[in-house]
């Protein structure tokens, strides 16, 4: 869940040239010594740098461009990626073996799910094992990895039950839409065949469960469950990009149904099994009744 020792040493040989950088230029704290990876920084000094650095775009141009620190070309390189950080606050949902869940709470932006990984200590070190925690942070791309900028402020409250699974049920759905990001310089590329196939094994295990609960018998649950698998696998895999059996469209089934018009007793089954899986869809909240309508129509269409 941390960078490794040489990659974390990277970062603050980068970090702190560019901290040095900001309070000469603009001096926040007055005669402060030279940052180093040996004398490090206070943090409330660190913050008041940090805070000016991240505000104005042109302290970090300047430096990519001046180069004071005489740092090599992948560094600076860094130091550019880092025009796509994410500020704002975060709820630390998990901490998994990889990394620790940041779910952003960013205004204006839909809510996402991110990887982070710690610097020298892992997150659970550092804000504890007790979640989630509401917290502000910077999220930094650090090449094919993200990282925050070793500054953390928490907020000193807590949540409830009803918050907690509010926070899982989110969790879950990006899961199952778009899964976690562990890379910021992606930006909103579609994702790969594999990572549909899967999103959309999350989303077919779920409906499994909701059809045991609902009584049927392990063969009828295979039976609906084969039927939307062959679905993603024959038609909506076939789509470009793939296409997740969450974000299904009524055109994708009313085509699909077209294609088993000549067989009649698998069009009848595969009919039976899309109304279980919208079923399900709008009892778990992962689709709002007037989209379930407009399917609902479709269905109809080929009612015998």
């Amino acid at each position: 869940m941390i960078l490794l020792p040489q990659e974390t040493e990277r970062y603050y040989r980068i970090w702190w040239a560019l901290l040095n950088y900001t309070n000469t230029q603009h001096h926040i704290i007055r005669n402060l010594p030279p940052i180093t990876t040996q004398t490090g920084l206070e943090v409330k000094k660190a913050l008041k740098i940090r805070e000016r650095l991240w505000r104005d775009e042109s302290l970090r141009e300047q430096f990519i461009a001046e180069n004071p620190a005489g740092l090599p070309p992948a560094d600076l390189d860094i130091i550019v990626s880092w025009q796509h950080r994410l500020s704002g606050d975060f709820f630390v949902l998990k901490h998994l073996k990889k990394y620790s869940l940041f779910l952003s709470q960013i205004e204006g932006q839909p809510v996402r799910a991110y990887g982070v990984l710690g610097l020298q200590v892992p997150f659970a070190d550092v804000i504890g094992p007790y979640l989630p925690v509401l917290v502000k942070a910077v999220l930094l791309p650090f090449e094919d990895k993200i990282i925050y900028d070793g500054l953390l402020q928490s907020y000193p409250v807590t949540f409830g039950s009803g918050i907690r699974a509010d926070l899982n049920d989110q969790y879950r759905g990006l899961q199952e839409s778009e899964g976690i990001i562990t890379n910021l310089l992606l930006g909103a590329a579609p994702p790969t065949d594999e990572a549909v196939q899967e999103r959309n094994a999350k989303i077919l295990k779920e409906f499994r469960k909701h059809l045991y609960q609902s009584g049927l018998s392990p063969k009828m649950v295979e039976q609906h469950a084969g039927n939307l698998e062959r679905f993603a696998a024959e038609y909506l895999m076939t789509q470009r990009p793939a296409r997740l059996l969450r974000d299904m469209l009524p055109h994708n089934v009313e085509t699909y149904l077209e294609a088993q018009s000549g067989h009649a007793k698998e069009q009848k089954a595969a009919l039976t099994s899309f109304k279980r899986f919208l079923r399900f869809l709008v009892n778990t909240g992962r689709m709002d009744p007037d989209t379930a309508y407009d399917f609902q129509g479709v269905l109809k269409l080929f009612r015998r």
